[in-house]
């Protein structure tokens, strides 16, 4: 039972961190859109850098938050007493190695690929760990069916949306 609540409290963990992520993105974004100066001639780089860079940091503050709240939802009453997985252990296991995949894909795709910033790359791998792991972590042990149907749908679509992206990617 301890090795299992390990689990849990590390999927937990994992999905809190998107969410602190996602909230510090969210507050810079809005902080960038309310500051955006009105484009005079002195200040238009600056008044267009702010409406951009607000508008890409609340669209990846909603990529990052919703796996988030998907698997923390699916996941409540996950270490209550008697708790078990809703989900058969083929489907279990089918989300873990999307999940899987996708973390490996990432990795290959940036120790192969073009040499750019190491710690971007890394940062990168860490993000889509702990997206697509926690939210597997969810469909995992929730004991909700339809939570944990959710939550497996949710680790295949971040998963295939993540592929794509990457193998979409020049070089």
């Amino acid at each position: 039972m301890k090795h299992r609540r390990a689990s849990i409290n590390g999927a937990r963990t994992a999905l809190v961190m998107l969410l602190v992520a996602a909230a510090v993105l969210l507050a810079l974004g809005v902080v960038a859109l309310a500051r955006a100066d009105s484009p005079d001639t002195e200040r238009w780089l600056r008044s267009l850098f702010g409406r951009v860079f607000g508008g890409v940091a609340v669209a990846m503050a909603a990529v990052l938050g919703l796996p988030g709240v998907i698997g923390l939802w699916a996941m409540a009453g996950a270490t209550a007493e008697g708790a078990v997985p809703a989900l058969s252990a083929t489907a279990r296991r089918l989300a873990a190695g999307a999940a899987l995949v996708a973390v490996v894909v990432v990795a290959v795709s940036v120790l192969a690929g073009p040499s750019g910033p190491l710690l971007l790359g890394a940062g990168l791998i860490g993000i889509v760990a702990l997206a697509s792991g926690g939210l597997a972590g969810a469909a995992n042990y929730s004991p909700h069916r339809v939570r944990a149907i959710v939550s497996a749908v949710a680790v295949v679509v971040v998963c295939v949306g993540i592929v794509a992206v990457v193998l979409a990617l020049p070089g």
